[in-house]
């Protein structure tokens, strides 16, 4: 449509259909999207002018630059058209402008408002009286059903017809006649995750449970934590499995030990010193001498990071699992129900667990039940795999390794793996379960673009994006299903190192990555650096970490990025700028491991975070008050806690 190809003028292919809108040029400058206040104001005053913004609005900062240098043209009072012009408190940065516009469209404001919209676009208001009344009335041809064009004659108005319908918007059709839409819940009775907002992060306290499976070096640091819908499921370094029963609920917390068990296929494939950061096979040593000799640094892929940890475990349901799941809440059958409190345990029995860093170089597959191997491949991968990552969806994973690629599986779904692959890979390169003959692995695509080993990868089923790190300092973006290669950015360039980097053509290792919903994701680098990027290669900041870092996540619907390393501090950061606004103090627990937030599928469970730290003792995270450390003279005021 018009409207859409007005905004996004800027951003290809649109700028080729405008042209061709215009008859092979483009519209006259004045005409064109430059100015957000003059839109505004036009919208607010003109009859005529009845565009309303595109998603892009509150996602995508390059709709607002001239990134290609396209000629615009010059307005009739000498203005050079090129990229938009953005209000005050934006600062001139496309960036801040998506991410206020985003933060806006979330507000409470906003959510205690939107039925009003839903009564002019899908509503009462959208015709007759009612609409007039609210000055919501659009041109004829825009409504569904207003003309037929079959009794059309002549051909010249019938094109036009069709012309207007099909560039200059189309009224959706009318959902709700009679009553208005219902306003939506109040914010205090919605789910909210733990750092939702920066004021509740004043309110975060910690309890470390006096009866665990871990400790006193019973099984080692805890390398890997897995929240289930009525269990949490814990990996030690021993590589023991340990599972403790949760429920919440606004009024309280039980956490309580269950059992524990040992991976079964650990004392033949796994090696002893991967849990300790050594090499997993003399293959990988003699790649790591081949790398360090060419470039005159330690490439290896480990770089003081164990080469097991919580990169190295998934859990999923699988994805005809997650099917029936669906099917089932179709029907009406919802978490709260009594049907589902039945069967929640039978559900977490049906948990997949899938790990690797084994020496065999392959994904291994265990039933959570008993923590049976169901089966084992390696899906094409030549050497060890390094890390894997599971999508929210169940349904897919994408592992990384030795060999510099990444490969994107399908997990336990037979008819995904059929629409995404071809007949060799469904033959060659699927893994099937012993007993049943299942096709339980099956790897669909190949990701190159890596010259060096992959250390880590992070993976979103909603954005269709896989982004790995390398030895080398590169970070490669893919899209997932179609295994297409996107672009690459070198983080090198942002390394404390840099001047050393240019001289001695010395890498700086990707050491972490975790991946924004809105589409940034931010990276640490070896060298201790945390830089913020979007996934179409810009900048948005960097800051110095001071220390090598075991787990970064994201709170889930928050602005917040949260990190922990061998300093034994777990620092929540803001993802505007990276800025600390709280640091807890596990010191008293040794280096942190991995970091674990409630999922928000569990809604409406209130969200926790599990942290794992090197005694092997879980600490778990709420919000509530708590005794603040006091502060010196001078310094910032940051909440700040010791955990005991």
């Amino acid at each position: 449509p018009g409207v859409v190809l007005h905004y996004l003028i800027r951003q290809e292919p649109f700028t080729t259909m405008a042209i061709e809108l215009q008859s092979g040029r483009f519209d006259c400058p004045d005409r064109l999207f430059f100015d957000l206040a003059a839109t505004w104001k036009s919208c607010l005053t003109s009859t005529s002018d009845v565009k309303e913004l595109t998603p892009e609005f509150f996602t995508c900062p390059e709709i607002l630059l001239n990134t290609c240098n396209f000629p615009l043209g010059e307005t009739q009072s000498g203005i050079v058209v090129s990229n938009v012009n953005l209000p005050p408190w934006a600062n001139g940065s496309p960036y801040e402008f998506v991410r206020m516009h985003r933060l806006a469209l979330e507000s409470e404001y906003v959510s205690q408002n939107l039925n009003h919209w839903v009564d002019l676009i899908f509503g009462y208001k959208q015709r007759g009286s009612n609409a007039a009344a609210a000055h919501n009335v659009f041109h004829y041809l825009s409504y569904e059903g207003s003309v037929d064009l079959d009794k059309i004659t002549d051909e010249i108005d019938r094109r036009a017809t069709e012309s207007h319908i099909q560039n200059f918007g189309q009224t959706p059709s009318q959902l709700i006649v009679k009553e208005p839409h219902p306003t939506r819940s109040a914010a205090e009775d919605c789910w909210k995750p733990l750092c939702y907002e920066i004021s509740c992060i004043k309110e975060l306290r910690c309890h470390t449970p006096k009866k665990q499976f871990g400790g006193s070096q019973a099984h080692g640091a805890v390398i890997s934590i897995h929240v289930l819908t009525e269990s949490i499921v814990v990996i030690y370094s021993d590589f023991t499995v340990g599972t403790y029963k949760w429920s919440a609920s606004r009024n309280g917390f039980s956490f309580k030990m269950d059992k524990m068990r040992i991976i079964g296929c650990r004392d033949s494939s796994m090696s002893s010193s991967a849990v300790f950061g050594g090499d997993c096979a003399p293959e990988r040593a003699a790649r790591k001498k081949s790398s360090s000799s060419r470039n005159g640094i330690d490439n290896n892929a480990n770089n003081g990071k164990s080469v097991v940890g919580h990169w190295s475990f998934g859990m999923t349901l699988g994805g005809s699992t997650n099917d029936g799941l669906r099917r089932r809440a179709a029907i009406g059958t919802m978490r709260t129900s009594k049907a589902f409190e039945g069967s929640s345990g039978l559900m977490d029995a049906s948990y997949l667990l899938l790990s690797c860093g084994y020496f065999d170089g392959t994904v291994k597959m265990h039933s959570i039940d008993g923590l049976r191997m169901k089966c084992s491949g390696s899906g094409g991968h030549r050497g060890a795999i390094n890390c894997l990552k599971i999508g929210t969806d169940g349904g897919l994973m994408v592992t990384g390794g030795q060999d510099a690629t990444c490969r994107v599986w399908v997990v336990d779904h037979s008819d995904m793996a059929i629409a995404l692959t071809d007949g060799y890979v469904q033959t060659a390169l699927a893994t099937f379960n012993g007993e049943t003959n299942e096709n339980l692995l099956s790897c669909c695509h190949v990701l190159w673009g890596h010259e060096e080993a992959i250390t880590c990868l992070d993976f979103s089923s909603d954005l269709d994006l896989v982004i790995s790190g390398s030895v080398d300092g590169i970070v490669c973006i893919h899209s997932v299903r179609r295994g297409k290669f996107i672009r690459s950015i070198d983080m090198n360039e942002s390394s404390l190192d840099r001047a050393l980097h240019n001289r001695f053509d010395m890498h700086t290792p990707v050491r972490l990555l975790t991946l924004h919903s809105n589409g940034n994701f931010a990276t640490h680098l070896e060298d201790g650096m945390l830089i913020l990027y979007t996934v179409n290669g810009a900048k948005l900041c960097s800051t110095d970490s001071g220390e090598k870092l075991n787990a970064m996540t994201i709170c889930t619907g928050g602005e917040m990025l949260v990190t922990g390393g061998e300093s034994c501090h777990v620092v929540i950061r803001s993802m505007r700028d990276l800025g600390v606004r709280c640091v807890l103090d596990l010191s008293n627990h040794g280096p942190i491991r991995c970091i674990t937030l409630t999922p928000s599928s569990l809604n409406p469970a209130p969200q926790f975070m599990y942290i794992g730290t090197e005694d092997g003792k879980v600490t778990i995270v709420d919000r509530g008050p708590m005794q603040r450390k006091p502060l010196a003279e001078g310094e910032e005021e940051v909440p700040y806690w010791n955990v005991r």
